[in-house]
């Protein structure tokens, strides 16, 4: 349902439906963390478990995957009004007052949803394992830092679901 919408953002609302690179990278930021969980749950049925050093690096890095969520729910909530404003194409009728609360209201929600389902699935080998949970080992120890946690989201997220979802690479 958030893709369709997304994918019906009109051309003239180009300064909301672009993210820009702080918002993208706010994105990528948050597809790592969940990918790292997805692999962590997928790696301990294999027998590779490194969910307490993945739960060490998202504490130490908290503010940094909380300030990500913030940004791109602040994004995702404007672009969902954008998309009910009256006249926008796809745009959805107005709910009256007394309609009861969308069950998914959330945008945010909605696309770590749609990020659980993408990384859900995917080679799992012992090997892809021990690799993914010397990431977060390193990532846990206390002197790496913030740049590390972007460089290494980076490298393994190039272009986000936002930016697919809705048709365009973020603006720099």
């Amino acid at each position: 349902m958030l893709a369709a919408a997304l994918a019906m953002a009109q051309p003239a609302a180009a300064a909301v439906s672009c993210p820009d690179g702080p918002t993208a990278q706010a994105a990528r930021l948050i597809e790592f963390q969940t990918m790292m969980m997805d692999v962590a749950l997928r790696c301990d049925r294999v027998g590779v478990p490194f969910v307490d050093h993945l739960d060490t690096m998202a504490t130490k890095h908290r503010a940094v995957f909380e300030g990500a969520r913030s940004r791109v729910r602040t994004f995702m909530t404007a672009l969902a009004e954008q998309m009910r404003a009256p006249g926008a194409k796809g745009a959805a009728p107005k709910a009256s007052s007394a309609a009861p609360p969308a069950r998914h209201g959330d945008p945010l929600e909605r696309y770590m949803t749609m990020l659980g389902n993408r990384y859900g699935a995917g080679s799992t080998t012992p090997d892809r394992c021990h690799a993914f949970d010397a990431i977060a080992l390193s990532l846990a120890e206390s002197g790496n830092t913030e740049k590390l946690l972007t460089m290494v989201s980076e490298s393994l997220i190039g272009q986000t679901l936002l930016e697919s979802l809705i048709g365009c690479p973020a603006k720099p």
